[in-house]
């Protein structure tokens, strides 16, 4: 395959992940590029040119950036950056395809987690799975996922409409939640 692709890649990495210091992303794409034979263009938020004292313009650098991008993949470290959060929703407002790859076994994605005193196992981090056209597990899943990037059903902003509703169907049957007064 010679296919060259633009993308973005969101998240931050840290000294367990292999790729600890801060060319992280070139050496993941690289490793992305043994695995599939695809050619990247990335687009590096970290190597922009950003001026703090306009922060309108540092978002607008990202936002930029995604829109320019055929695809964004968001590593979800256990210690995901609010950033990367909110540069899934970008990318779902410029209707770009969302791959996600958060370790099997990890903070969000089938790991163990207590949830209003209920242990659950194989858990699912509810907004990673309902905003992401895809989460993988491993490296290797991640590879195949950009291998089939044609096929992948993108999601739009929409997706938050079709939540709210489908909750508030569920809610008008059997209150799911209380509202109460504080104070």
């Amino acid at each position: 395959m010679n296919q060259t692709l633009k993308v973005y890649v969101a998240g931050k990495m840290r000294g367990h992940s292999g790729f600890a210091n801060h060319t992280w992303r070139d050496e993941f794409l690289e490793e992305l590029a043994k695995l599939t034979g695809l050619r990247f263009i990335s687009f590096d938020p970290t190597r922009a040119q950003k001026n703090y004292d306009n922060l309108e313009l540092v978002f607008g650098s990202d936002v930029h950036m995604i829109d320019q991008v055929d695809v964004v993949i968001v590593y979800v470290s256990d210690d995901i950056s609010v950033g990367a959060s909110q540069e899934i929703l970008i990318a779902k407002y410029f209707k770009k395809p969302v791959i996600a790859y958060a370790p099997a076994g990890g903070h969000f994605n089938g790991g163990t987690k207590e949830v209003a005193g209920v242990l659950m196992t194989d858990y699912k981090h509810p907004f990673l799975f309902s905003t992401c056209d895809q989460v993988c597990g491993s490296i290797s899943e991640l590879a195949e996922a950009l291998t089939n990037l044609d096929k992948l059903e993108v999601k739009a902003l929409e997706l938050i409409d079709k939540a709210k509703n489908k909750f508030a169907a569920q809610h008008s049957k059997a209150k799911l939640y209380e509202e109460h007064f504080i104070g």
